[in-house]
């Protein structure tokens, strides 16, 4: 059981000091204040296992863009035992939930000091809280509160370094990125003093926390503080970071433009041979996003060509005396932590071959690798940028000279950072249900001045009107005789917003009573909604599916109407409906509510293929936990939620011949 111990700052604790940095940088100022507990000696007498503080009133009045919060502590020993938890609140009154503090010991791992990882937290809360298990352990705790400061939208945009402007020893240029002046490093551009390294691994990151912000500037300037002032290193850990908007920010100060190969302070000590790209997010569980990732690949197809990596390889990692892959996650290169997190472990893969693809033979035929509109679309938006994708960089006012469209259509082209995607933008925008032809003819070249083969031509029809529309479903509208268990199909022309699909697609019986469905939600990005009844439906009923015009696609375009499809359900005889279940018994979950584990438990009146799967409240399926074949008696299963939030979740057990669900309540 936690424990409170009230203390005030001046009688309870033998010391308490404050350290203030302020750092006043272009339009931002950091603060930086710390609260540091030492000695503890007086605190001996209180509970051996949990310590819960008072409220602490955060030392920052007025953080901008938000408050980050950063924890280092010294055990005497049980390091990795050691647990940190804190929460906020905006009153004193209302607390956010826990969040546990992982040990994020980048640099270099130190007996018994615990680096606590950063917590953002939105900028009105003014108090925080927190509780340890490791109070007998403890010989010193510091907390550091953060405040950057805003970014202005022109300090970035005005200062993004343009790779094409230096002469370089790659044969593909580097992305363009934004300096550290134009984050609001304090520090130099370049170093002199900064030891290079021969580099042979690429180190990919995650920087673990929810920063609660869109000011990504910010947030690098929070980790440079961080580091710097927070843990005492010389400058930020990271080579390299990328936001969640694909955007590429320097990290680590280099020697000379040419001259980046800087031993950073990201991979436990073992940071020779390696450079660090941070990717910004927390990606235990977010999905990260396709431009963030592209932006990870570019950065890394940079340094492999001009290091002579191979991105698919592996290669002997002199500092951690095996070998390795040569682009590998933290944890999988020595550091022994969960960084960068499952979603960004399980696209490693990706990350390798996209990498791959951007490594060019500048000697080849550039050649269209995608389009939109393309003939798998029936019939493009009317305001949607059209675009095609080479293969290699391209000489763009060649490409330019080679553009037409018919009928003919005022637009402006323009092309991505990497310069092998042209846009075209139509003005005002397409007209409806018109047939257009977009050609580039062979004198288009690439960078190195190799022309195409022979001319692009890209046909498509626009839409009827300028929303997302839904091309094919299942059951079709007025269906008889549907299966009782039959799962609905729904097939949209975007790939779609899970976010809006939330309370906007609707199954529901003939008195308008909503029925609980089991999603799957594999190809939402597909455009495909695929669902099933939470609970078999009735026979000889009458159902119906419920589309609201909130639905929408991942590049915002909106359904825009609201649709009802009806459905009735076959009549059956089976008695495998209304009888007892013939292969188990479900008998419970407990503890429900439950906090972190609960388990479930069923019995199988015969042996059975078996499957168990957890869902969340719109369907995604959160974990597996049984798909086997077990034997006839009882079972048990531990279903263990610590990496999710609060909420309901659901438990689907499937047999053979039958389906049950149970609902669960995680209260964290």
């Amino acid at each position: 059981m936690i424990k409170s111990f009230t203390y005030k700052y001046h009688l309870a604790l033998n010391a308490i000091l404050f350290i203030i940095f302020s750092v006043f940088i272009s339009a931002q100022e950091i603060t930086h204040k710390k609260i540091e507990y030492s000695p503890l000696g007086n605190l001996s007498n209180m509970a051996p296992s949990e310590f819960l503080s008072d409220v602490i009133e955060i030392p920052i009045v007025k953080p901008e863009p938000f408050i980050a919060i950063g924890l280092n502590a010294t055990l005497t020993s049980e390091k990795d035992k050691a647990q940190f938890f804190i929460r906020v609140s905006k009153d004193g009154n209302t607390w956010s939930d826990w969040e546990l503090i992982s040990n994020e010991d980048d640099a270099e791992k130190i007996e018994n000091k615990f680096i606590g990882s950063l917590s953002f937290f939105d900028k009105e809360n003014k108090f925080m809280q927190f509780h340890t298990n490791s109070l007998n352990y403890l010989d010193n705790l510091t907390f550091s509160f953060i405040s950057p400061g805003k970014t202005t939208d022109a300090q970035i945009k005005n200062n993004i370094y343009q790779s094409q402007k230096i002469k370089l020893i790659s044969n593909i240029e580097r992305p363009e990125f934004v300096s550290r002046k134009s984050w609001g490093c304090p520090q130099d551009e370049n170093v002199s003093t900064r030891s290079l390294t021969d580099v042979t691994h690429l180190i990919i990151h995650h920087s673990a926390a929810h920063t609660v912000s869109s000011d990504y500037a910010a947030v690098v300037r929070t980790y440079w503080d961080w580091h710097v002032n927070g843990n005492g290193w010389d400058d930020i850990g990271y080579n390299w970071l990328v936001d969640p908007n694909g955007v590429l920010y320097k990290g680590r100060a280099w020697i000379s433009d040419t001259q980046e190969n800087i031993i950073g302070a990201h991979n436990s000590g073992k940071n020779s041979g390696t450079v660090g790209i941070c990717f910004i997010g927390n990606y235990v569980s977010d999905i990260p996003s396709d431009i963030g990732l592209n932006k990870v690949a570019s950065i890394a197809a940079f340094l492999c060509d001009k290091y002579g990596i191979i991105p698919k390889g592996q290669s002997y990692h002199a500092t951690i005396s095996r070998v390795n892959d040569n682009i590998s996650g933290h944890g999988q290169s020595g550091g022994g932590t969960a960084c960068p997190g499952t979603q960004m472990i399980n696209r490693m893969p990706l990350i390798r071959e996209l990498t791959n693809s951007k490594i060019l033979d500048i000697t080849a035929t550039p050649n269209v690798v995608t389009t939109y509109p393309n003939t798998e679309v029936d019939s493009a938006y009317h305001s949607k940028k059209a675009f095609i994708e080479f293969s290699h960089p391209m000489n763009k006012s060649s490409v330019e000279s080679a553009f037409s469209i018919t009928p003919n259509t005022f637009g402006e082209i323009s092309w991505n950072s990497e310069g092998n995607i042209l846009y075209f933008q139509p003005s005002p925008t397409f007209a409806k249900q018109t047939n257009y032809t977009i050609i580039i003819n062979k004198n288009a070249t690439s960078n190195w001045d190799v022309p195409l083969t022979e001319d692009i031509e890209l046909n498509f029809v626009t839409k009827a009107r300028d929303n997302l529309s839904l091309i094919s479903y299942y059951p079709q509208d007025g269906d008889n005789n549907i299966e009782l268990d039959t799962s609905i199909s729904l097939q949209f022309d975007g790939a779609l917003n899970s976010s809006s699909l939330v309370g906007n697609v609707i199954l529901q019986d003939k008195d308008k009573n909503k029925i609980g469905i089991v999603v799957d939600a594999s190809g939402y990005s597909d455009g495909i909604i695929k669902f099933t009844s939470q609970t078999q439906l009735d026979e000889n009923s009458e159902y119906s599916i419920q589309l609201n015009e909130g639905i929408s696609s991942t590049d915002n375009y909106s359904f825009g109407t609201n649709k009802t499809i009806y459905f009735t359900t076959k009549t059956t005889t089976s008695v495998k409906y209304f009888a007892h279940p013939e292969t188990f018994n479900l008998i419970s979950a407990y503890p429900n509510p439950f906090n972190p584990t609960t388990t479930i438990e069923y019995q199988l009146i015969k042996p059975s293929h078996v499957t168990i799967n957890i869902y969340d409240i719109i369907g995604n399926v959160v974990t597996k936990l049984i798909n086997k074949d077990m034997s006839s008696g009882s079972h048990k299963i531990t279903f263990n939620a610590n990496n999710l939030p609060s909420g309901v979740y659901f438990s689907q057990i499937i047999t053979s011949s039958e389906t049950k669900t149970i609902k669960l309540l995680l209260a964290k």
